[in-house]
């Protein structure tokens, strides 16, 4: 025998949905399926990240990860991850999460070294879908990230 769904069950769905998908990612905007829509910053620690560190995942929404560092980077190449194209961590990061305990932010670098351009996460703040591009660029920040550094200037 089918289902029957009334307009009343529906909307429930529709409300339980959005705030399941609020709980995951700290935002009701990033439930959007669209592709212009903004990136929130969230304040809950995704499950898995230890405090101390930057913790960053494979996909965004906080998925197959964390991968974790406490220090300063030079280059994700050297942190192995399965999942990834390359096998490694480098250019291979779709979320992200700083759960630094001194206060610092961190700058994500688009190529190792750190060099290139960089984008800054402030403490205790992550980003469950990152934003389209390091700032005042066109340069894509989704999956190019490969390298860190501890900053006060965020």
């Amino acid at each position: 025998m089918g289902s029957i769904r009334t307009t009343a069950g529906l909307a429930a769905a529709s409300v339980i949905s959005l705030l399941s998908m609020i709980a995951a990612t700290g935002t009701a905007a990033a439930a959007s399926d669209s592709p212009a829509a903004t990136p929130r910053a969230v304040a809950a620690v995704p499950s898995g990240c230890t405090a101390g560190n930057f913790c960053f995942w494979n996909n965004a929404y906080y998925d197959d990860g964390p991968g974790q560092v406490s220090g300063n980077n030079n280059n994700y190449t050297a942190f192995a991850h399965a999942s990834c194209p390359h096998q490694t961590w480098n250019d291979c990061i779709s979320s992200v999460y700083n759960d630094g305990t001194s206060g610092l932010g961190v700058a994500v670098y688009l190529d190792a070294g750190p060099s290139g351009v960089s984008w800054c996460v402030p403490d205790n703040t992550g980003y469950a879908l990152l934003p389209t591009y390091y700032p005042n660029t066109t340069t894509v920040l989704n999956d190019s990230i490969s390298a860190n550094k501890w900053t006060s200037a965020c």
